[in-house]
């Protein structure tokens, strides 16, 4: 079979809503930008002095660091799509610790032989993950990428990446060890999957600008 092409796609309103498209923009989900010289990207921001960046849109390049809490930890509390290409960062209301299905996804056009799986690593060597965001700290031994799989229904509330440990539903993402099956089966053709994701930032994180590769395996014949 051909290799399957798959459509990144984010939902930028507040309505807890599927996607009926086949790959492109469809009513509020927008599809992201990969094949280009800058390709879009995540952006986990808000919380600082100024508590956050405007909404549905902020101008593209912005950012606002997020305070450390003096202890536990605190759930970065926005999501930004970045696109170079657009020139504009796009709001996902819906992403966070919460019930919420329809928040992310991956349009698969064709067939794919297994599941799809979501991995998180340094650079796209997919070799490491000794980033501070993957590899964790002192106080917090985990990645602060939190995912979970919701094609087939919402999360339960306050999930982790530990709540269906076991299962690969979610997962602390980080490398092959600690990843999320986007559709739960070994057969994705012709649909969306869904996810949702957060970060959490532990009290003793270091400074840091970490820039790490959320990737998608796949087996296809």
């Amino acid at each position: 079979m051909a290799e399957p092409t798959l459509s990144f796609i984010y939902n930028t309103s507040n309505t807890d809503s599927s996607y009926l498209g086949s790959g492109g923009d469809w009513g509020s989900w927008k599809a992201m930008h990969i094949n280009v010289g800058t390709p879009d990207q995540f952006i986990f921001t808000g919380g600082g002095i100024n508590a956050s960046l405007p909404t549905p849109t902020a101008p593209y390049g912005s950012r606002e660091a997020t305070m450390r809490p003096t202890a536990g930890t605190l759930i970065v509390p926005q999501l930004f799509i970045e696109s170079f290409t657009d020139n504009i960062m796009r709001h996902v209301p819906l992403a966070g610790q919460n019930t919420n299905r329809y928040v992310m996804g991956v349009y698969v056009d064709g067939y794919v032989a297994s599941d799809l799986y979501q991995e998180a690593w340094d650079d796209n060597s997919f070799s490491s993950t000794d980033l501070s965001t993957l590899s964790g700290t002192s106080g917090y031994s985990y990645s602060m990428f939190n995912s979970v799989r919701t094609t087939e229904g919402a999360a339960s509330a306050g999930w982790t990446g530990a709540t269906y440990s076991g299962t690969g539903r979610s997962a602390y993402l980080a490398g092959y060890d600690y990843r999320v099956k986007l559709k739960g089966s070994d057969v994705v053709q012709d649909e969306p999957v869904y996810y949702n994701i957060y970060v959490r930032l532990p009290s003793d994180a270091p400074l840091f600008h970490d820039q790490p590769i959320i990737a998608f395996r796949y087996l296809y014949v």
